[in-house]
């Protein structure tokens, strides 16, 4: 029997507890969790039906390693379990902007990256992953079965991880903000907020089913006829859009380097 280990039971960590539980990806026997603040994990413990134990005993107890903290809280936690964390474990780290690189230099076990995306509550999400050298095809069939419950789990090159966390980590954020300003843009016309919150959301709903058969250029067609309103309103987006998501890629690659910065500093300090 495989175990599993979670450090870190905030948002993430216990969204993929719960939901690894519930589809039967992993059984809760086979869990064991543990948190800063201890009262977060026992209460997922008593819930769920999972261990609860300190960082260095989850680990212990665990064949995988789940790593659900923030990124620099990374650097204090390794040292911690450093020790432990041998080439017989699998490390799957779910904290942004901590490298494999980083990973192999702060301890010896086997290490993957796994960015998932809280639409992954739905069973709907993408999984971005990127596997270390010493990951085996085992580890992988593992790593790709457990998040293959909660969506579509897909390896990357991990260069590529920030521009595609933009599209699946961020992006249920980002398009339910596109769609809460698509809304309130319509309320300042005089239909009430909670109508026009409704019927995009639906809309919304609707357009995510009909795009398991569309791209978007197909349904786009469909929808906009040459000469129709929908064409006008699609005009204004491909005039506007392009400079707005220039300027999200930007902001959001600054935020990268200022959180890699602030790792790269905590290691100089060793």
């Amino acid at each position: 029997m495989t175990t599993f280990g979670f450090i870190g039971t905030g948002h993430m960590g216990s969204m993929l507890v719960r939901k690894f539980i519930e589809t039967g990806a992993i059984s809760a026997n086979e869990i064991t969790v543990s948190n800063r603040t201890r009262e977060k994990a026992d209460q997922l413990a008593a819930n769920l039906g999972v261990g609860c134990k300190d960082n260095r005993d989850v680990v212990r107890l665990s064949d995988v390693v789940f790593l659900c903290i923030r990124p620099r809280e990374v650097r204090d936690v390794l040292m911690e379990l450093h020790d432990l964390l041998t080439p017989e474990k699998l490390l799957v780290s779910v904290a942004g902007d901590i490298s494999l690189k980083n990973l192999y230099s702060q301890c010896s076990a086997r290490v993957a990256r796994a960015f998932p995306s809280m639409a992954s509550e739905s069973l709907m999400g993408v999984t971005l992953l990127a596997l270390g050298d010493n990951v085996t095809e085992t580890d992988k069939a593992t790593i790709m079965s457990i998040f293959g419950a909660l969506g579509h789990p897909v390896e990357v090159k991990e260069d590529h991880f920030e521009v595609l966390a933009d599209l699946t980590s961020c992006g249920p954020g980002y398009i339910a903000a596109l769609m809460q300003e698509f809304a309130l843009a319509a309320s300042w016309r005089g239909i009430p907020r909670n109508v026009t919150e409704e019927l995009v959301k639906e809309t919304l709903a609707g357009t995510a089913r009909l795009m398991e058969s569309e791209n978007f250029g197909d349904l786009i067609a469909c929808v906009a006829t040459k000469g129709g309103i929908t064409e006008e309103g699609v005009k204004v987006i491909r005039e506007d859009a392009p400079q707005m998501f220039n300027r999200l890629f930007q902001a959001t690659k600054e935020k990268h380097n200022a959180v890699k910065k602030l790792i790269a500093d905590q290691s100089m300090k060793e």
